[in-house]
């Protein structure tokens, strides 16, 4: 018997339960990725996330033969049932709600053509339907940190019939891009990263101390079972951020509806005020304020965005712009390399303060964030180099001191008191 096996977000060949499963039960398996064109556009992909993707596939296909195919899933995988005549089908379990209706879209492909689906359970540590339903980070990750499985599965031997479909080398695409992430550094990245000084130096975005492991998380390029066996015992906070990815999934498997709609009932009618020209000054990076500026250019230069910026920048939007968070979503949507919708969506509403794992309302300060963070403006010279010769004090305060830049579009003071009392009219 022939299957295919499907890659989604599981570039890897190596500790992949899905090809194990699968070539525990087929002596020949055609390995398929696809360029779906409609995931494409309505993640906006740009050529700097596309050669990201391609690496990560060129990786893969340098450990065994994946066939890789452009068009939508559905013109794809009859091509392929009619070339390969397979068997079975076998893919990875998706819990994003896109990803949820793909898998619904592949299963009934599957049925039509008389190809058996099998879906397998990978990409998280723990199933998120597996822990009673929680509403707050602290009890989840209680639950969560005695259900990780860390048994590793590696593929047996399988042979890769050779068919008349395209591999990667095939495909017309340009992959000569000068972007900062690269997947084959994920592995060096990985072993030499300081996990035991993790803690200590995550929140500063000028210095290399978040793991910026993200985009190979994103795309199954490492394991999460290798991740987690490395950081263990050396960080027990690096731990809870693998946590806090598979509490957002347990969130939106418990409660669907968050894809669009606030998580607390009592902030679903919040009067945004989403101000056209504050939305473009933000979109632009020209906010006045130096530190989200600074954010808003690292995100679109690298497709990355460090975590403490990411709070800063959606805090900033949301709390003193008052622009919807689906707005920013939507933002981050189209230049995160390692976007995750329920990720995002998840931090997008903690941020907003309308998510789930409520606390008072939340405020990130851009001044003393910058003076807390960036002491020494070394982040914001950095994406700011036309303020290099500017004293850092005055850097970090827009408002206080008239800077040779944005002249800064709102006050955050006066702005602050606002938002608190829109916010307090609802609860």
């Amino acid at each position: 018997m022939r299957a295919v096996y499907l890659f989604k977000r599981d570039l890897r060949a190596r500790d992949n339960r899905g090809l194990a499963y699968a070539s525990k039960r087929h002596k020949e398996i055609v390995p398929l990725f696809i360029f779906d064109k409609d995931i494409i556009r309505d993640l906006k992909v740009d050529k700097k996330r596309l050669v990201y993707l391609y690496k990560a596939l060129a990786l893969l296909s340098s450990q065994i033969k994946v066939y890789c195919m452009q068009g939508s899933t559905e013109e794809v995988l009859k091509e392929v049932f009619k070339t390969a005549k397979p068997t079975h089908l076998y893919t990875t379990t998706s819990y994003s709600w896109s990803g949820r209706e793909r898998n619904k879209v592949i299963k009934s492909i599957c049925q039509a053509h008389g190809v058996e689906y099998v879906e397998v359970f990978e990409n998280f540590l723990v199933r998120p339907e597996s822990i009673p339903q929680k509403k707050v980070y602290t009890p989840f990750y209680t639950e969560w940190i005695k259900r990780v499985d860390l048994t590793e599965e590696d593929p047996q031997d399988f042979k890769v019939p050779d068919l008349p479909l395209p591999t990667l080398k095939d495909l017309n695409i340009d992959f000569d891009s000068p972007e900062p992430f690269h997947p084959e550094d994920c592995f060096e990245r990985l072993r030499s990263f300081p996990f035991e000084r993790y803690e200590e130096l995550r929140n500063y975005p000028a210095i290399d101390g978040s793991s910026r492991l993200s985009p190979c998380i994103r795309f199954g390029v490492l394991s999460l079972r290798s991740i987690f066996k490395t950081a263990q015992g050396r960080s027990e906070q690096f731990i809870k951020e693998l946590a806090w990815r598979e509490f957002w999934y347990h969130i939106a498997y418990n409660f669907p509806q968050t894809k669009d709609l606030e998580f607390q009932e009592k902030r679903r009618n919040i009067r945004w005020e989403n101000r056209q020209e504050y939305i473009q000054a933000f979109f632009e990076a020209r906010t006045g304020y130096p530190i989200v500026d600074a954010g808003i250019r690292q995100l679109k230069e690298e497709k990355w965005l460090h975590n403490r910026m990411r709070m800063i920048v959606g805090s900033f939007l949301t709390k003193v712009l008052l622009v919807d968070w689906r707005i920013g979503e939507e933002f981050f949507k189209e230049h995160l390399l390692d976007y995750d919708e329920v990720v995002n969506i998840g931090n997008w509403q903690w941020t907003a303060s309308v998510g789930a794992d409520p606390k008072p309302f939340r405020l990130f300060n851009p001044i003393l964030q910058a003076q807390r963070y960036d002491p020494q403006c070394e982040y914001i010279k950095r994406y700011i180099p036309e303020l290099s010769d500017i004293p850092c004090e005055k850097l970090h305060d827009p408002i206080r001191y008239a800077l040779p830049y944005h002249k800064p579009i709102v006050n955050y003071y006066q702005r602050i008191s606002i938002a608190k009392e829109l916010y307090r009219a609802l609860s």
